[in-house]
């Protein structure tokens, strides 16, 4: 009767341990996952794809030549972009302070807009004069449904001529495009939107095995500076993904910008 007592008490204690020790490892587990899952916020993530779409179409080609280019972005390229921006995000706390500068592709090459200006006595712009944002050229019309464009706004431009805005809901190379439109009848002019003026910027450049990620953020001044102090952040992404954060140089990040990183701060002291 003791024999057996001894062989249930040992048998609830080796229970009671291994299920201690399920808990534990349980509790360790969920840490690293957490700990992987660490996300990209939303709004981010939609800046990162544009940011990705605007990389892959410089890496394509020269910003002057991209008109001869397809209208559609390389799903591959832009994806490799997107993750390779999301892993310097994900890297530490300078990767968010950057992001906390707002620090983005500079809005050339155009990616999702164009502006169409028109010589409004044409046939296809009759109802387009009656109010309705609906051409009747098939050309045109072909065009939207192919590469899901829209008539976001229809405007007087002058005596003769309108402007439409297009506008896309996925990244395309809209040089291209722009070329596809000049063939229709009446279009006069495109104008890509691209600003004159400088801004903030995300550079790629290939190394051996590796890319190198340079962030621009330009610092104060007019917005008719010719030249602007700036900031730069420079990263090292490894084909398999390591992120190496490798300087951060240029003129002092103002405080009242209010996006520094650690480093910057510990480093002007």
């Amino acid at each position: 009767m003791i024999r057996i007592f001894i062989i249930i008490l040992i048998s609830t204690f080796s229970c009671d341990i291994f299920s201690q020790y399920a808990m534990h490892i349980t509790k360790e587990e969920t840490s690293e996952i957490s700990s992987v899952k660490e996300e990209v916020p939303a709004k981010l993530m939609r800046k990162f794809k544009r940011d990705a779409a605007r990389i892959a179409l410089r890496l394509d080609s020269s910003v002057e030549d991209l008109r001869f280019h397809n209208i559609s972005i390389s799903p591959d390229k832009m994806d490799q972009i997107f993750e390779i921006l999301k892993s310097v995000y994900l890297s530490g706390e300078t990767g968010k302070a950057i992001s906390r500068c707002n620090v983005h592709t500079f809005p050339n090459p155009s990616i999702d807009q164009i502006k169409i200006i028109y010589n409004n006595s044409v046939e296809w712009a009759e109802l387009l004069n009656e109010g309705i944002t609906e051409t009747t050229n098939e050309a045109f019309n072909d065009l939207l449904d192919e590469y899901g464009l829209v008539i976001e706004n229809h405007e007087k431009w002058t005596d003769e001529q309108d402007i439409l805005v297009i506008r896309s809901s996925q990244p395309l190379n809209m040089a291209a495009l722009a070329n596809e439109f000049y063939n229709i009848e009446g279009i006069e002019e495109i104008d890509l939107g691209i600003p004159d003026i400088q801004g903030n910027d995300i550079t790629f450049t290939r190394g051996h095995d590796s890319w190198e990620v340079k962030y621009i953020l330009n610092i104060g001044g007019s917005l008719l500076d010719i030249e602007k102090k700036k900031h730069l952040w420079i990263f090292e992404v490894s084909d398999e993904g390591a992120v190496r954060f490798l300087n951060e140089e240029g003129e002092p990040i103002p405080e009242w910008m209010k996006c520094e990183s650690e480093y910057s701060s510990l480093a002007r002291g």
